[in-house]
């Protein structure tokens, strides 16, 4: 009796660790999710535009070194219903350091791969928009501008300021 009591609690413990397991981000995910930001710009009591960006830069750093510039994939969605794509209707994108993209690749889904492709929108417009390279500062403090003349503007924030080991150990 003890034995089969033991055998099935080890199975509860084992069943349980294959759940977690499960729901735990795997690195891939985990940096897709670390490298995606997502913003809507509001007005008139509507949301006119969603967009969700993920920098390929810290996504896939090998395939797209920042010495090669900074390369970010857009998804977006229009409320909005006529004939004009996003950037042929008014949308401007720009980094904090004032430069304006150098390339606006319009996207297919059947192009799209791996993570981008499966976490697409289904009724999106798609973009790789690159910039130049920027220097290190500002990409420790990088953000994306989303912005229309009668719309407004928001910010994605993908910077961040890199702690160095004496400012940690000074946290223990």
């Amino acid at each position: 009796m003890v034995r089969v009591l033991m055998v099935g609690i080890v199975m509860l413990c084992l069943a349980g660790c294959v759940e977690m397991q499960s729901i735990v981000p795997q690195r891939l995910e985990e940096a897709y999710i670390q490298a995606t930001r997502k913003t809507e710009l509001v007005a008139d009591e509507r949301v006119q535009v969603v967009l969700i960006a993920t920098h390929l830069n810290a996504f896939e750093p090998k395939t797209y070194p920042h010495e090669q510039g900074e390369v970010f994939f857009i998804d977006v969605y229009q409320s909005a219903q006529n004939a004009k794509r996003f950037f042929e209707n008014d949308y401007h994108l720009t980094l904090n350091s004032g430069d304006t993209p150098v390339r606006i690749t319009p996207l297919k889904k059947d192009e799209l791969q791996g993570f981008l492709r499966e976490n697409a929108s289904a009724w999106g417009e798609y973009y790789k928009v690159e910039f130049l390279p920027q220097d290190l500062r500002v990409r420790n403090s990088l953000q994306l501008i989303l912005t229309h003349k009668e719309y407004g503007e928001n910010f994605l924030n993908f910077g961040f300021k890199p702690l160095s080991k004496e400012s940690l150990k000074e946290k223990r």
